[in-house]
């Protein structure tokens, strides 16, 4: 199964975990770079994601999510058709990186676009965009649920 992790994910485990919410897909996010660790999942890391992390201004997260990176089994490099599918998910509404980061994941065959992102994940929603866009907590549930 191929994951793509929108670059909030990778930065959820350094945001302020004493709101609830933050907490809870902390943890669900621990258990996802465990499984990737393990093998039981194969991420997808793209060109888009590492132009973010590269402009991400706290070296340590900067370092960490490098880091992770490296658990990729699939690296997407820029394509035209990642920049044709990315400007068909625009028209849908869904803008700027977003569009790329799922044009990526679309692009690479991924079945789980997982991120952090509501307005993301509620825009997806009425869309058959081709793979299932998710929160942390979500993709945990369906998964531990096969």
């Amino acid at each position: 199964m191929k994951v793509y992790l929108d670059m909030c994910v990778y930065n959820r485990p350094f945001d302020d975990q004493s709101d609830l919410r933050v907490k809870l897909e902390t943890v669900a996010c621990q258990i996802i770079f465990n499984r990737l660790q393990k093998g039981e999942v194969d991420l997808v890391w793209s060109f888009m994601l590492e132009f973010e992390n590269e402009l991400n201004p706290f070296t340590e997260r900067k370092h960490e999510i490098a880091l992770l990176s490296r658990l990729a089994r699939h690296i997407v490099e820029p394509h035209r058709d990642i920049l044709s599918r990315a400007e068909e998910i625009e028209n849908r509404g869904i803008k700027g990186n977003d569009a790329v980061h799922l044009a990526c994941g679309l692009f690479s065959n991924c079945h789980y676009f997982v991120t952090c992102d509501d307005r993301v994940i509620r825009r997806s929603a009425p869309q058959d965009l081709g793979l299932v866009v998710c929160s942390p907590l979500d993709f945990i549930r369906k998964e531990e649920t096969k």
